[in-house]
């Protein structure tokens, strides 16, 4: 711990007149993680902290607040995020909420006991949760110290991200210990938790709270959808999500094949990371693949382009309900892949590379409504006979609701096993 805050000191001294000077300039990110949020009230009520790191893990804080929100009425709910696109995701939630969940959001603190110290004694959380595999050390020391008990929900350790905490297990053997409860998505991931020496007892395997966050298949119009993206009906088309470096070059591949054999077809990519659109870009130009960026405002048309790049927050999940055909990133290449349970969950036939360790995405392989590709010619080769098989693409469409529907309630487990303990 000594020589994570030597660390973590140099990048602080670093931080602040850097973070200053970019303030000047609008930039505020680097000043946000070095102060607390402004507005905290005080009403003598239980305030919850929850902390995500990006737009991903945003949904599932989101998710909890609103079930602890609907359990406690009165409580005071806080959601910080690492990032600026997931801290936009957590206001777009509770912008268009029926009622209010959260109390405020904002940037979560640097990790230094300096920074976080003053965050936890300004928030003053009864409790503090984090979402899945954010195991800070300073902000969790600060608030063991605090006195304010701290749960991980929705847990879980990549093979890569265990391989590191075993490697600085000097650093985090005492941080682990600090938490209360891990709640793990499956019994795969209580095992890597207790190789890092977390206790049986502090863990509790519930299953993926995603899933409770999943749309229904009825709450979209694919037609209304593919109208608003200057999409025809009759196209065939494929939505590979969530892309990640690598990813592009080998979707670029496939679908010059498969646009060899069906020219109508249509391609909207969607990389995980909206700051890597120009080397996107790039993979299209050198397929000799024509493209519109959803931000430019031009509606698709399939006589000009073949592929429509969705380079705007947001749209992912409803740009998902109008394929034909699903594509799931960050699992041709070993990033532990991305939800597949979103189009899963909207009937459309999902398909993904052998990195995919998503909870369900076996399920969904053994129970049809997924397959598994490896490279650009088994993607090609599965894209087309699912367009050309419009029976083998409604049963697995039909197969991801109803293999879902089994993984729900994940989230009422959770705060029950939070409440049974005192923590709440």
């Amino acid at each position: 711990m000594i020589f994570y805050t030597v660390l973590t000191t140099i990048i602080l001294i670093i931080a602040y007149p850097v973070g200053f000077i970019l303030s000047i300039f609008g930039r505020t990110y680097i000043r946000q993680r070095l102060t607390p949020p402004v507005y905290i009230c005080e009403n003598g009520f239980p305030r919850i902290w929850i902390h995500a790191a990006s737009v991903g893990e945003a949904g599932i804080a989101f998710a909890m607040a609103a079930e602890i929100k609907q359990k406690k009425p009165n409580a005071n709910i806080f959601v910080s995020t690492a990032t600026e696109t997931g801290l936009h995701r957590i206001k777009e939630m509770e912008k268009s909420n029926e009622t209010s969940v959260i109390q405020d959001a904002f940037i979560a603190p640097f990790d230094h006991p300096l920074i976080t110290g003053k965050f936890v004694k300004h928030i003053n959380p009864s409790l503090f949760i984090l979402v899945e595999t954010e195991i800070w050390p300073a902000i969790i020391r600060s608030a063991y110290k605090a006195h304010v008990p701290v749960t991980i929900i929705n847990g879980k350790i990549s093979p890569k991200a265990l391989r590191r905490y075993v490697i600085a297990r000097f650093i985090f053997k005492d941080i682990i210990n600090m938490i209360s409860l891990i709640c793990v998505q499956s019994r795969k991931h209580a095992r890597r938790f207790h190789t890092l020496g977390v206790p049986e007892e502090r863990v509790e395997v519930l299953g993926n709270v995603k899933f409770d966050s999943l749309p229904e298949e009825t709450g979209y119009n694919s037609s209304e959808i593919r109208k608003k993206l200057g999409i025809s009906g009759d196209a065939q088309v494929l939505v590979a999500g969530s892309t990640r470096p690598g990813e592009e070059q080998i979707i670029a591949q496939a679908f010059v094949r498969i646009k060899s054999n069906y020219p109508g077809a249509v391609l909207i990519c969607a990389p995980r990371h909206l700051n890597r659109i120009e080397e996107v870009e790039k993979e299209f130009k050198q397929a000799m693949l024509t493209y519109v960026k959803r931000s430019s405002g031009t509606l698709f048309d399939r006589n000009r382009y073949s592929v429509l790049l969705l380079d705007t927050m947001g749209e992912l999940l409803e740009v998902f309900a109008c394929a034909d055909v699903a594509f799931v990133g960050g699992s041709l290449r070993d990033f532990g892949g991305h939800n597949p349970m979103e189009p899963a969950a909207l009937g459309i036939p999902v398909l993904f590379g052998p990195y995919m360790e998503q909870t369900g995405s076996k399920e969904l392989l053994s129970g049809g409504a997924g397959a598994l590709v490896h490279d650009s010619e088994e993607l090609a080769v599965t894209v087309e006979r699912l367009f050309a098989d419009g029976d083998l693409r409604n049963r697995m469409g039909k197969a991801g609701p109803e293999i879902i529907s089994k993984f729900k309630g994940t989230l009422a487990r959770t705060y029950s096993q939070i409440e049974s303990r005192g923590l709440i």
